[in-house]
């Protein structure tokens, strides 16, 4: 049996669940791949706990259910830095929500686990679509492992397809319908709603978020797309470096000509190979025929379309309604990297 050390920074909706999914899955854990894994430390905005043999699971569950902070049996002046400075973890899960402006505080939580040579798990997408490069330096100079499923498309393992299931290839294309937002917002106007209602509809279901314009002028795709395509086709590509296109100009009457021609309007996020070193990266809504993979695909869901000169193409979709695939993340990337 191998104990893992482990350290959760953000008990948020991703990292509340994901502290479930390490209670349910804990005897799968020990009984099927011998890991015995210790929570010895968590975070969350008002404070931290330590607790070197490993906290209640159970415990930390019902005060995050009911609202309280971790500082409750912790201490309120205990932030993740000093948590990660003081204790020597295997594993480091950051789970912080996302800042797009500077990373924080996830970045610099982070660059230190790296630094104090911890794997690092994260479903956020702000420090890797800020600083991949470096982070991926930091990882590969410390002797550890950076993983990041849970970033790009939640639950569906839209990265370790690229990375480990087309190993050998060289990938032609990759088309994705990223963003859940933009993709209830289009099925909505497919059907005569206007684009106005269909926005208030997509944050009534709980898609789309109260202020949408990370979601219909194209930037949470652009930032998924960035993130693919640093991680699997290996460039240094940056915010800019995507072409962009929203969808606010978009009417109802213009989505249904999409239809009356035989296609489906869908909001695609593209990385296409344009020689040896370059793809050309784009997000925004494309009429795709209705034999397109990912033609078929509900308002509610995501999916991948990689194409290759090895596997031809290959696609991968997920329903997620609500969050446990997306922490199931970062289980799943434990896993990878105590199964190498």
């Amino acid at each position: 049996m191998r104990r893992v050390n482990a350290i959760l920074s953000g008990l948020g909706n991703i990292g509340s669940r994901f502290v479930g999914v390490l209670h349910q899955k804990r005897d799968v854990l020990r009984e099927k791949y011998d890991l015995d894994v210790r929570l010895v430390a968590a975070a969350d905005a008002r404070g931290g706990a330590i607790a070197s043999e490993g906290l209640d699971l159970v415990e930390l569950a019902q005060l995050k259910s009911q609202s309280q902070s971790i500082s409750t049996i912790g201490k309120p002046s205990l932030g993740i830095l000093d948590i990660l400075q003081k204790i020597d973890a295997d594993i480091f899960f950051e789970a912080t929500p996302v800042n797009l402006q500077t990373g924080e505080p996830g970045l610099s939580a982070i660059r230190t686990a790296l630094k104090r040579g911890m794997h690092v798990i994260t479903p956020n997408k702000g420090p890797l679509a800020l600083a991949y490069g470096e982070l991926r330096t930091l990882a590969k100079e410390n002797g550890v492992q950076l993983r990041h499923s849970g970033a790009v498309f939640g639950g569906l393992p839209t990265v370790n397809i690229g990375q480990r299931d087309l190993a050998g290839s060289t990938i032609l294309k990759i088309e994705a319908q990223a963003n859940l937002a933009n993709s209830f917002i289009l099925h909505q106007m497919g059907n005569g709603t206007s684009y106005r209602d269909a926005v208030r509809a997509a944050q009534m279901q709980g898609c789309c978020a109260p202020d949408e314009t990370l979601d219909v002028e194209g930037w949470d795709a652009i930032i998924k797309l960035v993130i693919l395509s640093n991680s699997v086709l290996g460039m240094n590509a940056q915010i800019n470096d995507v072409k962009r296109e929203g969808i606010t100009h978009l009417t109802s009457e213009a989505v249904a000509a999409v239809k009356a021609d035989g296609k489906i309007l869908k909001y695609i996020a593209s990385a296409v190979r344009l020689d040896d070193e370059n793809y050309e990266l784009s997000v925004g809504p494309r009429a795709l025929p209705l034999d397109h993979l990912l033609a078929p695909l509900g308002e509610l869901q995501m999916g991948v379309a990689y194409t290759s000169d090895l596997y031809g193409t290959i696609s991968a979709t997920i329903i997620e309604e609500e969050s446990t695939p997306s922490a199931a993340s970062l289980l799943r990337d434990m896993l990878t990297i105590y199964s190498d």
